[in-house]
């Protein structure tokens, strides 16, 4: 017996194209715009934008920091144009209080732009982390100038009792500014917008090259002859790794923008020592005599071109992984 072939319903081949549209010019110019919060683009892509937005930031509010300095300088009855300049600690007070308008413009692009919260930022509730950014400054500060007195490239001369309140609350106030202004540029915005789109190595390794670059450009370090310079750079780097891993470990900028403020007010004030090649803003509380300009302290351009701040910001690094490390595994966290 022959069997009787069965034929089911006709066979339709659907055809799908799977291939994706390649984005056109027009759509890439658009995804670089730093001006829209689109994300769904190429990591390279998305890098050249948010790097574009830190450059904007920057100048418009260099720009517009500049302009607020000069009308408060006219106001004030001088004729900063034609070089007329207040003296005295106004003149280097006030553009230090004009920071804070990096500060803002920052703030208001995640918010208004990006669409980021003040928490996501970096601002969270433990603004007490602020107090452990001025310790860890102080701890690696006093280390360094520790290095540096056993090797004889400083020393100690007598303590001011001339010290001007005034000015060393004023200072503090400048450096708190100026510190969290840096602090939320390359940590609150650079740092943690890029890290959700690209690996976290890629993410500090960029915003920390945006934090050099500027004080090469600001700063006499490439005036300070090759190696002080190559150590300079080196010990920026460094720097802003350990404020990195250090704001990854807490979980907000606070701790950043308190160790940036402290470094740089008990440097400069504090010890009345150059800071990124600037020279001191008045006689420190504590007066530190330079008796060589050597590798150690870092010659003219002061301890940031050192060997002693590399050590101990490399020791620093380490402390603070260790502490992330065993603290994570005591939480049962990978």
């Amino acid at each position: 017996m022959v069997g009787r072939a069965f034929y089911g319903p006709p066979l339709r081949l659907i055809c799908k194209n799977n291939s994706k549209e390649e984005p056109s010019i027009k759509t890439h110019v658009i995804n670089l715009l730093p001006f829209n919060n689109r994300t769904e683009m190429s990591r390279t892509e998305y890098v050249i934008k948010k790097v574009l937005a830190f450059i904007l930031i920057f100048f418009v509010a260099g720009v517009l920091g500049e302009a607020v300095v000069i009308g408060l300088y006219t106001g004030m009855g001088y004729d900063p144009l034609h070089g007329v300049m207040p003296e005295g600690q106004i003149a280097g007070l006030i553009p230090y209080y004009g920071y804070i308008l990096f500060s803002v413009i920052a703030i208001l692009y995640c918010k208004l732009i990006e669409k980021r919260s003040m928490r996501d930022i970096g601002f969270t509730k433990r603004g007490t982390d602020y107090l452990l950014g001025i310790g860890v400054a102080v701890a690696m500060l006093v280390l360094v100038l520790f290095l540096c007195l056993v090797t004889g490239s400083v020393s100690f001369l007598r303590i001011n009792r001339d010290m001007s309140i005034s000015g060393l609350l004023l200072w503090g106030l400048a450096f708190i500014i100026q510190g969290s202004e840096e602090e939320i540029l390359c940590r609150g915005f650079l740092m943690n917008t890029l890290k959700k789109k690209i690996p976290l190595p890629a993410a500090v390794f960029i915003s920390s090259t945006a934090f050099v670059i500027p004080h090469l450009i600001m700063t006499p370090i490439l005036d300070s002859g090759l190696v002080y310079a190559l150590i300079g750079i080196a010990n920026l780097y460094l720097i802003s790794v350990l404020f990195s891993i250090i704001v990854l470990w807490r979980g907000n900028i606070w701790v950043s923008c308190g160790l940036h403020a402290a470094w740089n007010y008990v440097l400069n004030i504090i010890l009345g020592l150059t800071v990124s090649g600037n020279d001191a803003k008045m006689d420190g509380l504590f007066l530190i005599g330079i008796n060589k300009l050597n590798i150690i302290n870092g010659s003219e351009y002061g301890f940031e071109a050192g060997i002693a701040t590399t050590v101990i910001t490399i020791i620093s690094i380490c402390v603070i992984l260790y502490i992330w490390k065993v603290r994570s595994d005591n939480n049962g966290i990978q």
